[in-house]
């Protein structure tokens, strides 16, 4: 018996399929420059740049805060204050609690700041002095005399 059908592509077949994967790969480079955006010269080098870096892990939440615990710690003008790290999310923890001065505040969150893993610190520490005062009342308005 014989097979009617060829194995083989006629030109207009060739042509016809050559069409659609053309097409199809326009369409599709479309759409990846929509969705990726403009490919050039910087945005390459910045690429291969990032993909050579190596970069720290990201703490999870929990090994964060113990970090950051161990970090205030280990910092002799921190360890008596009190302060208490915070697990939040991956790479992210939150400082609470009471220092003297602002200088003690901003040593805090470059210390945790600066432990590999951590990507961002959320300062929630109070500063004695200031963050305690009392909020000054609003002055009342003056009622009208006149009648």
């Amino acid at each position: 018996m014989r097979n009617d059908r060829s194995d083989r592509l006629t030109a207009g077949q060739f042509l016809l399929w050559g069409a659609l994967g053309a097409a199809a790969g326009l369409v599709a480079g479309v759409a990846l420059s929509e969705w990726l955006g403009d490919v050039n010269r910087h945005r390459l080098r910045r690429a291969a740049t990032r993909l050579q870096t190596p970069r720290a892990r990201q703490l999870s939440a929990a090994a964060g805060a113990r970090a950051a615990g161990a970090a205030i710690e280990s910092n002799s003008m921190l360890r008596e204050l009190g302060l208490e790290p915070l697990a939040v999310a991956k790479g992210v923890v939150e400082l609470r609690g009471w220092v003297p001065n602002r200088a003690a505040r901003a040593l805090a969150a470059r210390v945790v700041g600066a432990l590999p893993g951590i990507d961002h610190v959320i300062n929630s520490i109070l500063v004695r002095g200031e963050d305690d005062r009392p909020l000054a009342a609003e002055p009342q308005p003056a009622h009208d005399q006149t009648a």
